[in-house]
């Protein structure tokens, strides 16, 4: 783990600086939610590691799960409805030519009532997008992924 965050330093400095980006916005409704938001992500948590390696070679393969969806309610809670696990696979010779990132989903999860459809599946240096739709209530959101170097974004999508 200690080799993971010494030659991902500016990797999670970016991410970190990204969390605040993973807010939702106010929902004068609130979304219909169920008694829990993720698999393993509470209530207004953006992210969580699920594992971490780094094999002989330096490669870095890790699973976050991220929060998609994400609500506040006028009472300040917050939260998500649904959230995708990505597993990203960061090479040794990260940033040189022909290197990229790889980024695929390994879990998708909502709350009942809601349901996620991938519009794009991520790949080598590709961006993951996924819809998080309410049909009954018509709410949606729009979560997206995408791991490069030197451009990182995550977007968790707030409810509209």
């Amino acid at each position: 783990m200690r080799m993971f965050l010494k030659s991902a330093a500016p990797l999670l400095v970016s991410l970190s600086l990204l969390a605040g980006c993973g807010e939702g916005a106010d929902v004068s409704e609130a979304p219909e939610v169920g008694t829990r938001t993720a698999a393993l992500l509470g209530p207004g948590e953006f992210s969580r590691e699920v594992s971490s390696t780094t094999d002989a070679a330096g490669n870095q393969t890790f699973v976050t799960e991220y929060a998609a969806g994400n609500y506040t309610l006028p009472d300040g809670q917050s939260g998500s409805v649904a959230s995708v696990t990505i597993k990203t696979f960061i090479p040794a010779t990260g940033g040189t030519s022909g290197s990229c990132i790889t980024s695929t989903i390994e879990k998708l999860e909502a709350v009942p009532g809601w349901t996620t459809t991938v519009n794009r599946a991520g790949g080598c240096d590709r961006e993951i997008r996924v819809e998080v739709s309410n049909p009954t209530t018509r709410q949606e959101a729009d979560f997206s992924f995408l791991m490069i170097f030197g451009k990182t974004r995550i977007d968790s999508g707030a409810i509209r």
